[in-house]
């Protein structure tokens, strides 16, 4: 689970190896989140076993845009690429259940969106200069995703 704690941990760091994962050399204590951390790890968890790795990195990534355009200035949600990702949850893998699996898979993923876009608001509100800080500089280096860029019209 380690891997785990890296992902969320390192959204708050300022400073970016140049690669697809969240780790940064020079860590900011963020004793928030430290505390956050064992939460973080028995959901993942959870939800790994439950959908497996991608759909948790996936789901952590929309819980990360959709608090930090919540909770920072500067940063707007990109409405149009959030659903576009959050739909694509309803892949080959959903389709294949049964019926009484289906009725409980999109309820259950919810839940867990739910709890990670929690944690992350938690870790916004008691500590926003390090999310927003490492938020805004995702958004700078073109990493943000589900932000709408800088350079489009923000009244989307």
């Amino acid at each position: 689970m380690r891997s785990d704690k890296l992902l969320i941990g390192f959204f708050l760091l300022a400073l970016l190896v140049p690669n697809s994962t969240y780790a940064g050399k020079n860590q900011v204590k963020a004793p928030v989140w430290d505390k956050l951390t064992p939460a973080w790890d028995a959901v993942s968890e959870r939800l790994i076993a439950f959908a497996g790795e991608k759909k948790q990195k996936l789901l952590a990534d929309l819980a990360f845009a959709v608090a930090a355009a919540e909770q920072c200035d500067g940063l707007n949600l990109d409405k149009d690429k959030f659903k576009s990702a959050f739909d694509s949850l309803n892949d080959a893998g959903l389709k294949s259940l049964s019926p009484a699996d289906k009725a409980e898979y999109g309820p259950k993923l919810m839940n867990y969106f739910g709890i990670y876009v929690g944690l992350i608001t938690a870790e916004a509100l008691l500590e926003p200069n390090l999310l927003c800080t490492y938020a805004i500089n995702q958004q700078l280096i073109g990493k943000g995703q589900y932000w709408i860029d800088a350079g489009e019209d923000k009244s989307k």
